[in-house]
């Protein structure tokens, strides 16, 4: 699908393309959101150990999190003070009874639960694994063990009593079947053999309403074969399983998926020749109609750039359907490849052995939209939430919730494929990892995990606009309206506009956000500055004094006027005026009186370390 370029040319492409496209995300947020000016909930660890990766899962039947690690289970506790509580499951109880010396167990896999439950578990040892649902009161209940391979990966997924995980590792040294496996009570059913290594990203189930109509869908990336260094290192695909298929007979492909199709997935843009093919997330936004089920997909290329592509359930159900291959044209006509049928073991030898071979479709699943693209920010995790709001023509807005590997958290608008960076939360103190993040799509929570706390972000906290209703409306913030009387999550009115941000619905005589006045006594000829805080990093900052412009130096999120010598010319009034869509505001306004004293007067030290932070920073 895509021609082949020197490394050299694809890059010089892909940035001139990220630097000029109408769908570009190469400016900031518009403002930062950090605990100065936002209250995030925080939970340790005990004794603020690092644990290691924090897994986060949500109880589907209360409101519940859940933080898992390799050997270690806590659940949020909100009493006071706020903490990560120890869980214990005693998976392993009776074995450790027997033999304590060899009571070695790690958590394998911890999703969440079903059947009322709220988490479903597994743990390894050194010879097998058990998995059991995990009831309210924490007891391991319903307990079984999958059969071969004892180590399960992420990601998995229930559908009935059966259970569909991936694996991709080594096992004792020796390279085990990666791919998609299904245990249930019947049987296990093993994926095709494959030397190609795989990494798993997403599994989706639908389950129909027909006893055929039920497939599985799992989002992967494969290593490439051709070690050609033109070639891209890995190939994102798509695969469709049915749900009933049970393997084949006991010559050809017993046990194993009889029904499997795989199409490539591609993101980028086809006439500049740009790809992203590193898959590294996917969030779904799930219709009661199947086909309308939306697909957000984080991708990375080989230069480290990242790009968001949305892809819609119908295309993908189409290209399954078109049933036309990358190998030579097949000879069946009923059941065609990948056909549910009720007895898979009956297919005949020559479609198994057709089957057992991987077919690939010759056509590629291609985005809904133009891709959304990245030229510095780093992403490593993607969440997607669905916002109702009264006065859109789709009746929603899609909020993408993305972590960069800073630590910090990007709110982004995805408006029709334009989007735009509504806020950065800094919810940790420090630079950091983050190893998970879930949404809460109910409470409208997001949790995002680092190695040992975990921080939750009210993403319907619009105080952080002010109290006036011109910032709430430029927010663009679909959580956020303004309610006559402060900018606030409540719908009780329509002043917002989160399709352009106009600042014109609000009243006019409101039009005019002023700040009251402070004093400021300067001793003649001393170093004096004024700072004045860059609220919406969209907005452009100016001082003015006696009708006079002056440009300030961009420190860090402030707008720095510098006086090296100040004199009695230079007293009176300052104003800090932002402007941001043809929108003026003042942030600060401050009276400079400058008398003759000298008790006041600023020292040499205090400039060296302004004039020195200045030197950093630039």
């Amino acid at each position: 699908m895509m021609m082949g370029l020197r490394r050299e040319d694809s890059l010089l492409i892909a940035l001139s393309w990220i630097t000029f496209s109408g769908f570009t995300l190469g400016f900031n947020a518009r403002i930062r959101v950090n605990r100065e000016n936002a209250e995030f909930l925080s939970f340790q660890t005990p004794s603020r150990n690092r644990t290691g990766i924090l897994k986060l899962i949500r109880d589907p039947y209360s409101e519940n999190i859940y933080a898992g690690t390799l050997h270690d289970l806590y659940i949020l506790n909100s009493e006071k003070p706020p903490a990560l509580k120890p869980v214990n499951v005693s998976i392993f109880d009776l074995e450790c009874q027997e033999r304590p010396e060899d009571c070695e167990y790690s958590i394998s896999l911890l999703k969440e639960g079903r059947n009322g439950n709220p988490l479903f578990m597994c743990k390894t040892g050194t010879e097998f694994t058990k998995c059991c649902d995990v009831s309210s009161e924490h007891v391991p209940v319903n307990c079984t063990e999958p059969w071969h391979p004892s180590h399960i990966s992420e990601p998995s997924l229930h559908v009935g009593d059966s259970l569909y995980y991936t694996l991709a590792i080594r096992n004792n040294g020796q390279t085990v079947l990666s791919g998609l496996y299904r245990w249930s009570m019947e049987r296990p059913t093993l994926p095709l053999s494959t030397q190609n290594e795989q990494r798993y990203v997403k599994i989706l189930a639908n389950q129909g309403y027909l006893p055929l109509d039920g497939k599985v869908y799992s989002f992967y990336i494969e290593k490439n074969w051709d070690q050609n260094p033109e070639t891209p290192v890995w190939i994102p695909l798509v695969s469709q399983i049915c749900l009933a298929d049970r393997g084949g007979n006991k010559a050809l492909l017993h046990n194993r998926w009889t029904s499997m199709l795989t199409a490539r997935l591609f993101c980028g843009d086809e006439k500049n020749h740009l790809s992203y093919t590193e898959l590294l997330d996917v969030a779904v936004l799930e219709d009661t109609e199947w086909q309308n089920t939306t697909i957000y997909t984080l991708f990375k290329n080989e230069y480290n750039l990242r790009a968001v592509c949305v892809y819609k359930m119908s295309d993908i159900l189409h290209v399954f359907r078109s049933n036309e291959f990358t190998s030579a044209t097949d000879p069946f006509s009923s059941p065609r490849p990948g056909e549910c049928v009720q007895n898979s073991q009956a297919l005949s030898p020559a479609l198994l052995r057709f089957m057992g071979n991987r077919p690939e479709l010759k056509a590629w699943v291609t985005p809904a939209q133009n891709p959304l693209l990245f030229s510095h920010h780093h992403y490593t995790h993607l969440q997607v939430d669905r916002v109702e709001s009264s006065n859109s023509e789709n009746g929603y807005h899609d909020v993408l919730l993305m972590s960069l590997d800073s630590g910090k958290v990007h709110k982004i608008l995805d408006q029709d494929g334009k989007p735009f960076i509504i806020a950065e939360y800094e919810p940790f103190k420090t630079r950091t990892h983050i190893s998970s993040m879930l949404l809460d799509s109910t409470t409208k929570k997001l949790f995002v995990s680092s190695s040992s706390e975990v921080i939750q972000i009210d993403l319907r906290n619009c105080s952080m606009y002010g109290n006036q209703c011109q910032p709430c409306v430029m927010a663009r913030d679909p959580y956020c309206i303004w309610d006559w009387t402060e900018c606030s999550h409540n719908n009780r009115s329509l002043k917002q506009d989160v399709n352009y941000g106009n600042e014109f619905i609000c009243e006019k005589d409101d039009r005019t956000i002023r700040k009251r006045h402070t004093l400021s006594i300067v001793s003649e000829d001393s170093i004096f500055f004024l700072k004045c805080p860059m609220e919406s990093q969209h907005a452009s900052y100016a001082w003015y004094h006696q009708g006079m412009r002056r440009e300030c130096d961009l420190i860090e999120r402030d707008c720095i006027l510098l006086f090296l010598k100040i004199s009695s010319m230079q007293e009176g009034v300052y104003e800090c005026i932002a402007s941001e869509n043809g929108y003026n505001w003042t942030v600060v306004e401050k009276y400079v009186l400058v008398s003759s004293g000298t008790d006041t007067r600023t020292s040499h030290v205090v400039l060296t370390c302004f004039l020195f932070l200045i030197y950093v920073i630039y």
